[in-house]
């Protein structure tokens, strides 16, 4: 890297310009970071799957054709849910601020007799209910403000996500474009700067974050499907966003019965007592044989580490990264993992 001529005040001042270089470049770009982190997870995760694509094209330019191709099927995948669910959800939210504005004009809806009967808890909830519901006439007049505020800052952080998830796939066509250049510069660039072992390092790296996205993505999308037709054959309303909205919960540990809950009690409240029981327990079956068995089985075996682990990465990588850290948590345990291996393995130096 260096002239044999070069002097130790030369290379500190340009290790200090490199390094400037890139904390400069790290800070312009903060706000695409995000983009940048999931373009890189989904290429990881995907990249069997473009390998066995890019094998069909045999035209002049398959590289181009088949990175985007793959990067359109992809962002149907991705943004039809997402276009779907926001136009539900829109619907449903014009629903629950007229059915507000109706109950603040005529008072709040009766709970059902059922729930105010329950030993214990009736009271308590009437009490609850009476407080923090029963004064809607007062807030009639602000209910309106409320939610052109509400709708206000729904439709901003919706306008936020998408150019994100623009940004992601824009990124991930070039990754998907470069891919050959790039599985041969980065590991080429890692060992001339920490050394040969590094390149079992960026191997298990990789590996997990594949079977997380494997474990988590996938087994996300079977539980929101299972989910989905419960949800249809026990009568809620709107079954299909309701196993979307559980799937993509579903990728956070113990997140799922959130939601399946909240579906049972809003039939429960309508008096559909058996479908709510019903919902409860499918839900904690789906959720226990998934949790327990299946995803550690496929994190385990991509990952090679314990499911301990697994989800201290995974919980450990929400807080620190946002929903990405799901999949950047395990990866940087198993890279923790992989170097404590390392250590405990390597032949201890000769005593002098």
């Amino acid at each position: 890297m260096f002239a044999p001529d070069v002097t130790i005040a030369q290379k500190v001042a340009r290790y200090t310009l490199i390094g400037s270089l890139v904390l400069l470049g790290a800070w312009m770009l903060q706000r695409f970071l995000p983009a940048l982190c999931w373009a890189v997870v989904l290429a990881i995760g995907t990249s069997p799957l473009y390998d066995r694509w890019l094998a069909r094209f045999q035209c002049k330019r398959r590289d181009i054709w088949a990175a985007l191709t793959f990067t359109s099927i992809i962002g149907i995948v991705l943004i039809a849910p997402l276009v779907y669910g926001g136009i539900v959800a829109v619907r449903e939210a014009i629903s629950l601020a007229r059915h507000f504005l109706e109950s603040a004009r005529n008072g709040p809806p009766q709970l059902p007799q059922w729930l105010l009967q329950l030993p214990l808890v009736g009271e308590w909830v009437r009490g609850v209910w009476i407080d923090y519901v029963g004064h809607t006439g007062a807030a009639g007049a602000q209910a309106k403000p409320a939610m052109y505020e509400w709708t206000r800052v729904v439709g901003e952080q919706l306008l936020g996500r998408l150019s994100t998830l623009v940004f992601t796939l824009v990124t991930l066509y070039f990754v998907y474009l470069n891919q050959d250049a790039l599985r041969s510069d980065v590991p080429a660039l890692s060992c001339r700067l920490f050394g040969p072992t590094v390149a079992g390092l960026l191997t298990r790296v990789a590996d997990a974050i594949r079977a997380t996205v494997n474990g988590i993505v996938l087994v996300a999308v079977a539980e929101g499907a299972i989910m989905a037709g419960v949800y249809a054959v026990s009568g809620a309303g709107h079954p299909i966003l309701f196993g979307a909205v559980t799937g993509i919960f579903a990728m956070v540990p113990f997140a799922a019965p959130a939601v399946f809950a909240a579906v049972a009690l809003l039939l429960g409240s309508q008096g559909a007592v058996g479908a709510a029981v019903g919902i409860l327990v499918a839900g904690s079956v789906v959720l226990f044989v998934a949790d327990h068995f299946v995803r550690p089985m496929i994190i385990r075996g991509g990952a090679k580490l314990p499911f301990l682990w697994v989800l201290l990465g995974i919980l450990g990588g929400i807080e620190s990264f946002g929903l990405v850290g799901i999949f950047l948590g395990p990866a940087l345990m198993a890279a923790l993992v992989s170097l404590w291996r390392g250590w405990v393995a390597e032949p201890p130096p000769p005593r002098m």
